[in-house]
């Protein structure tokens, strides 16, 4: 909320200084190709390192704080040994994604600190194929002005 009022006030300024409409366009459009090529670069290191985890069988066991970010979590455990995902929770129905009775197929990092499971694994491989598809579309687009 707060970014969405320093652009206001700084997009406010820039009109009362001279600026014209079309470049604060501009610079707003570059603001969201940065943003898409920054997620677009997360989504992909966290791909490739999902290629070299290892699949487990694994049981939930709670939601908590992340140890690395004020995200909630779920964590699974593997071995009598607990694992954060690398993701936050799901929220929506949260009952019926996460459920202890049953085991999950999670896979874990070679560092064994995180594991990825089917939903950071769906984020990741839909993200990046979104992502490319993205680009394609772009760049064909682009071609054709």
């Amino acid at each position: 909320m707060e970014v969405i009022l320093v652009i206001i006030v700084i997009s406010v300024l820039a009109v009362i200084l001279g600026v014209k409409v079309i470049w604060l366009l501009f610079g707003f459009a570059a603001l969201i190709a940065l943003a898409f090529a920054v997620s677009m670069l997360i989504l992909t290191i966290f791909f490739v390192r999902l290629l070299f985890t290892k699949k487990h069988t694994a049981s939930f066991s709670r939601i908590d704080k992340s140890p690395r970010s004020s995200f909630k979590v779920a964590y699974y455990t593997i071995d009598d040994k607990e694992y954060p995902n690398i993701f936050p929770e799901e929220g929506f129905m949260r009952n019926m994604l996460y459920r202890s009775d049953k085991n999950h197929t999670v896979f874990l990092t070679r560092n064994k600190k995180y594991v990825y499971d089917k939903f950071a694994c769906t984020t990741c491989t839909i993200g990046l194929l979104l992502s490319i598809a993205s680009v394609i579309a772009g760049i064909l687009i682009y071609d054709h002005i």
